[in-house]
């Protein structure tokens, strides 16, 4: 065989293969902060990255965000039961004290926590307004 012949031979199957994408597995947390009072009140949210995980294939980032989705419900479950508490304690602070509710001003929303795969990290953070529109 000439080496042209593997040459050739060689490009044709190369042309062939998929280039490499790289892709993150990404754990992300929404947190709802109270705007302002108009029309009863308001909440925005604001989402931030955790954590990410590059990995070399789509399949292996499924796989790995399903195993990532129990932390993420966990955490979930952590957040809203330390908002929980926060909130009682601040009921019973003002309980004896015989303030009114509104003494205090309005709690966030708390926390949610979940986990995305995706070719660019950190695509689905965001910042909620902070003003009422």
């Amino acid at each position: 065989m000439s080496e042209n012949y593997i040459k050739s031979a060689f490009f044709l199957v190369c042309n062939k293969a998929e280039v490499a994408e790289k892709h993150y597995v990404s754990l992300y947390c929404n947190h709802r902060f109270y705007g302002g009072p108009e029309e009863g009140g308001w909440y925005g949210t604001d989402t931030t990255l955790i954590a990410s995980q590059e990995v070399d294939s789509e399949a292996v980032a499924v796989v790995m965000q399903a195993a990532a989705v129990d932390l993420a419900e966990k955490l979930t479950q952590e957040a809203e039961d330390a908002r929980n508490r926060a909130c009682a304690e601040s009921m019973e602070w003002l309980e004896e004290r015989g303030l009114d509710a509104d003494f205090l001003p309005e709690p966030d929303g708390g926390e949610s926590f979940w986990v995305a795969t995706e070719t660019v990290r950190g695509s689905f953070v965001s910042t909620g307004d902070r003003c009422y529109s």
